[in-house]
Order: structure tokens, then sequence, then C-alpha cells
């Protein structure tokens, strides 16, 4: 085991020279079995836990591949194609499109199973020939008349309302950016006109508020037809969370935030920031800038570089006071400093 150190952190690191950390981290994560990644790390004890999510693991195959495409680093290319093909096998036909098959993944498949598998194809140098059409028409299969989307492809009951329809939104739009299959786009125009309207649980409202942002940034561009309605709703959502105070409770009590929700703050803001800017509302794109300086200044303080156990560097704690790490907090992290770093915030 490795002795007990406390790590520091390095509060004036370049944003790029935190992505490097974060892609040395990722690389310290992988699984020596299955040459996967492990899900979570902790490192006063040392010890790696492959917590067995699906959910977690897809996604942060794209995370991964993202990064590496972004610093011209191939070290992970090999464990995101590995990871794609483990999937892959663990798909199955519907009558529309192909799903994982829940039977063989463990727990129930839904449509953030298959938006997260496109986003990881997407990300990654190569995928095979008409898998991500494929899994689009998947999802698509499940929308609902009223425009909602059936959460789960057994037809269970719905979960994750609140977040997993706008991942999928999000990873339609963005096969659409690259296929133009005008049904994917019409699919989240109803979407959106269905879901603008929900009112979401205050303990969602930052989270929802992200993935809005992020399907809502290419809604934006995409669509015409729905241009001014998506500005109005992602600024809305945004400006909400600024007047509740949730980035000067981050600013003044960084010891009582999660890092995965300050993560996800940074990734809405960004995005809604890049609406703003394009619509050269230079006020909101202001003030948008300012809270996500402080959500990148907060998520400095959880990220240690040097000292502390070997494997924590460049990875992100889940808070302040505790410096357990998972994928799918670094991912979060990760994205909305590659974000940050292309919108010119340093």
């Amino acid at each position: 085991m490795t002795p007990h150190i406390e790590p520091q952190f390095d509060l004036h690191l370049g944003l790029d020279e935190r992505l490097a950390a974060a892609f040395e981290w990722y690389r310290g994560m992988r699984d020596a079995r299955t040459h996967r990644l492990v899900s979570a790390y902790d490192p006063v004890r040392d010890t790696a836990i492959a917590d067995g999510s699906p959910l977690r693991n897809i996604t942060a195959i794209h995370d991964v591949a993202r990064l590496g495409e972004m610093l011209g680093r191939a070290e992970l290319a090999a464990l995101v194609a590995r990871s794609l093909e483990h999937w892959q096998r663990l798909l199955a036909p519907r009558e529309r499109g192909v799903v994982l098959d829940e039977r063989r993944i463990g727990e129930p498949s839904s449509i953030a199973h298959s938006a997260s598998l496109v986003r990881a194809y997407l990300a990654a140098a190569s995928r095979p020939e008409g898998i991500v059409p494929a899994l689009v028409a998947g999802i698509l299969a499940q929308q609902r008349a009223d425009g909602s989307y059936a959460i789960h492809f057994d037809g269970a009951p719905d979960v994750g309302i609140d977040l997993y329809p706008a991942q999928a939104m999000l990873a339609v739009l963005e096969a659409y950016a690259i296929e133009h299959d005008s049904r994917a786009l019409a699919s989240v125009e109803r979407a959106f006109d269905y879901y603008r309207a929900r009112v979401v649980g205050s303990d969602y409202v930052v989270f929802h508020a992200n993935w809005q942002a992020q399907y809502g940034l290419l809604l934006h561009e995409h669509s015409r037809a729905r241009r001014d309605a998506v500005r109005a709703y992602v600024f809305a959502l945004h400006d909400r969370i600024i007047e509740r105070g949730f980035f000067d409770r981050v600013e003044r009590q960084p010891q009582r935030q999660a890092t995965i929700e300050v993560a996800c703050a940074l990734e809405g803001i960004i995005d809604a920031r890049a609406i703003a800017v394009r619509e050269n509302d230079d006020r909101r794109a202001g003030v948008y800038a300012r809270c996500a300086r402080v959500a990148i200044d907060h998520l400095a303080r959880v990220q240690p570089i040097v000292d502390g156990a070997r494997r924590e560097r460049g990875g992100f704690g889940r808070s302040v006071g505790d410096r357990t790490q998972r994928i799918d907090i670094t991912g979060h992290a990760v994205s909305g400093l590659a974000k940050a770093l292309r919108a010119g915030l340093a």
C-alpha cells in the first residue's frame, strides 16, 4: 500500500496542464485484467474500485477519447477501441435499430446507455459502419406521440427523466451533425417542446440545466424553428441558478460543495455562454464567464497535482474534504475545463 501522503493542489496551473494531468490519471485507472477503466479510486486506502456500472464505463470511453483527441495523445486509443468492442458484443437488434441487451449488461437498458455509446463511437478514432445510425434509430423508436421518450427499452417505468432524455437528445444531435438525418433533428425538436415545460426539483436544477445547455447549444445551431425558444429557455435556466446563489456558495463555502455538481455547472454555464456570444448578448456572456471562473477555481482545489497517492494525481476528488475519485466526476470536470480552454476562459 502506498504511504499516506497529503496531496498538494496547485491553484495556478494552466487549464492545458490540468487536462494533461487528468489524462495521466486515466492512464492509471486501467484495469490490468480487463484492460478497461475501473470506476473509482480511494487514495486513502490506495484501492481501485470496479463498481460494474455500465453507464459510467461507457460514458468514460467518450471522455477519454475526447481528451486524447484534444491533447493529441494516443496512449489510450487501444483502451477506447477495446472497450467499444466489449460493448458492441452486448448489442441486440430490435425492430428499429440496436440497443444494449439488459440480460447481458446486468441492469435495465435505457436511452442513456445508447446515448453514451453513440457519443463514445463518435469520439473514437474509428467505428463500425452503420453502428451510430442503428443506435440512434433505437433511441428515436422510444419517442411517444407527445414528444417524450420512454426511458427503458423493456417498458419499465421512467426514471432519470430530468437527465436521461436530454442526454439522448445531445447524442442524437451530435450524430445529426455528421449523418444529417432530418428525422433525428425533428425528433429532438418535438422532445424539446415537451421537456421545456417540465418543472424540475431543486436538487436537480444544476444537473438538469447542464444537459439542457449541452443539447441546447446544438439545437440552437441546427434548428431555425426553435432557435429563439432555445435561447430563452437555456438563459432562463442558468439565470435562475445564478439568482439562487449557486456560484456565490461555491466561492464562499467551497468545503460544502460536491465536485460533480460544480463540474456540471461549469459545463452548462459555458455552453449557455456560447449561445450568448452567438447572440451578441455581451452582458450575459460576461456574467456567465465570471461564474465559469468561480467553478474553475473550485475544481483546482480538488485536483491533486503533486504528492498524495501516485494514482490520485490529476483526478478530481468528490469534494474538498473527500479525496475519493470516480470516473464520472473526473469526466465532468475534464469536459468543463476543456470547454473553458476552447472558450478562452483560462
